[in-house]
């Protein structure tokens, strides 16, 4: 039985892979999805844990206790968007509980390399801007869309259902975890498989050209930016096709 975890990626929570992990049990698979520190039901913790903290090392560690705790291995592990940089770290950290990585519109680093380092080719220098002005006057995070319009332009998302519910349940994210350059070097990460899931959101073309150009398996979506949530049944269709492999 393949064992996926899936890892959400920025103002997101663990909540938003609720329509890919339904269709993935469904199959009789194992399917876990933590929510990092500091965001989705777990933004509360933001009042007793010092917003410094909760970096990039911190979300890499929130994932490894689920991995160790629950005795996880040949775990096939999801990462959506900054989850990218969370689950290259595991690939160091753990390369032995995990037997291929996949991400779904993520960022690839490279090492040295933090979130913000990937932001203007992925989402342009607009975006980077507004990031860099949070990060330049000290906000401990940075604000999610604020209405159900802003999350529909950003991420793609138009079934107003859809809208509503994300848009209730999109968190502030640590600012921190998008500064910490990521650390690599460890030949056994290198060799865990890799595949790349895009969509058709502008500026992740590099990025799954770059995966293809590595040798990685590409697949793409017909959705933005958040398939999990628009495309859950081509999404979890993918996920056991390399479960297959």
């Amino acid at each position: 039985m393949a064992t996926f975890v899936l890892v959400h990626g920025a103002w997101h929570g663990g909540w938003c892979w609720q329509k890919v992990a339904t269709l993935l049990r469904q199959k009789g698979v194992e399917v876990f999805t933590p929510t990092l520190t500091g965001l989705g039901e777990r933004a509360h913790l933001s009042q007793y844990i010092d917003p410094v903290a909760m970096d990039l090392d911190l979300h890499q560690n929130d994932v490894l206790q689920v991995l160790e705790y629950q005795g996880l291995k040949d775990v096939i592990l999801v990462g959506h968007a900054y989850a990218g940089m969370v689950i290259t770290g595991l690939a160091q950290s753990c390369p032995h509980r995990l037997s291929h990585l996949v991400y779904v519109n993520g960022v690839v680093p490279a090492d040295g390399e933090s979130m913000l380092d990937q932001l203007e080719a992925v989402r342009g220098p607009d975006f980077i801007d507004r990031i860099k002005g949070f990060l330049d006057r000290g906000e401990p995070f940075l604000p999610p869309p604020d209405t159900a319009e802003e999350v529909g332009s950003r991420w793609g998302i138009t079934d107003p259902d859809d809208l509503a519910w994300v848009a209730s349940r999109v968190t502030p994210h640590p600012s921190a975890s998008f500064v910490q350059p990521i650390r690599l070097g460890r030949p056994e990460g290198e060799t865990i498989p890799r595949s790349f899931v895009g969509s058709s959101e502008a500026g992740f073309e590099s990025v799954a050209g770059r995966a293809k150009a590595a040798g990685w398996r590409t697949y793409h979506i017909e959705s933005g930016h958040d398939p999990m949530v628009t495309h859950p049944k081509e999404l979890a269709e993918i996920l056991l096709e390399i479960a297959q492999q």
